[in-house]
């Protein structure tokens, strides 16, 4: 069971690896002119099928409503966060949430590449883009897909870089298995992870329901079924706290405050 505490990956089918030339491609951006740029690159390198959208539920609709589509979203104005389609789009209930996503950007900076991964994109291009770097990237993430990660507060593809040494990636699923550690102390692992990486990022709000679980785990002897439910209320928590990324403080301040008295009632039931 710790694959459902710390990691989860699925490789996709090879039935699945199509060409993008054969797949619907969504262009998710709200300004016209890199918009009507970016499907002309698509179709000098041989794109047939686009469908253009400027807000992230109508990026998510056509991605559902597609077959073996492919998604290219702009990075961030006033109008779209490109951050958020992505999650957006994995965290949907459908086979859509496998759906390959590009993001368009003019930054490169460390924290912009971070953030990409992080929102489950499998890759970052920057502006202004060829046709043949269009070509290269949406065949390496159609044709040679990483594998599907599901953990505690990020779905998407595998965020190492290929090539790595994917060992220590899934290394507490792997101790687990082997005996070396139980599904409980790889939970508690994972928390001590997201208080980590969220302070390091300097969302003190996320690193508040780290702690929320891990002083939870510190409590219990065991995973049952009570404890895996508040393991995904911790999860569902980050989740919403990522998407309401530029809100007021206060507003995500409420999304912590709710599940720690959430928590507390479900403790003492």
């Amino acid at each position: 069971m710790a694959a459902e505490l710390d990691i989860d990956f699925e490789d996709e089918k090879s039935g699945e690896a199509l060409d993008w030339r054969q797949r619907a491609i969504i262009v998710c951006d709200p300004t016209p002119f890199s918009r009507r740029l970016t499907v002309d690159i698509l179709r000098y390198a041989g794109a047939e099928r686009i469908q253009t959208c400027t807000t992230p539920d109508s990026a998510v609709w056509f991605a559902e409503n597609a077959d073996h589509s492919v998604m290219l979203v702009d990075w961030r104005d006033e109008r779209l966060d490109a951050a958020t389609t992505v999650r957006k789009l994995r965290r949907t209930r459908t086979v859509a949430n496998r759906t390959p996503a590009m993001i368009l950007s003019t930054k490169n900076t460390l924290l912009d590449i971070e953030a990409a991964r992080d929102a489950g994109a499998d890759t970052l291009a920057l502006r202004p883009i060829s046709p043949r770097a269009v070509t290269e990237r949406l065949t390496e993430i159609t044709q040679r897909p990483r594998p599907f990660v599901k953990t505690l507060n990020y779905n998407g593809p595998d965020r190492r870089v290929r090539g790595e040494d994917r060992a220590g990636t899934f290394k507490r699923d792997m101790d687990v298995a082997a005996g070396l550690t139980s599904p409980l102390q790889a939970a508690r692992a994972q928390a001590q992870s997201i208080i980590f990486n969220m302070l390091r990022k300097g969302d003190e709000l996320s690193a508040r329901i780290g702690r929320s679980l891990e002083r939870f785990l510190s409590s219990v002897e065991a995973l049952g079924e009570r404890e895996r439910e508040i393991i995904q209320l911790h999860r569902a928590s980050l989740g919403r706290l990522a998407d309401m990324q530029g809100e007021p403080m206060n507003t995500r301040l409420e999304v912590v405050k709710g599940l720690e008295t959430l928590v507390r009632r479900k403790v003492r039931d």
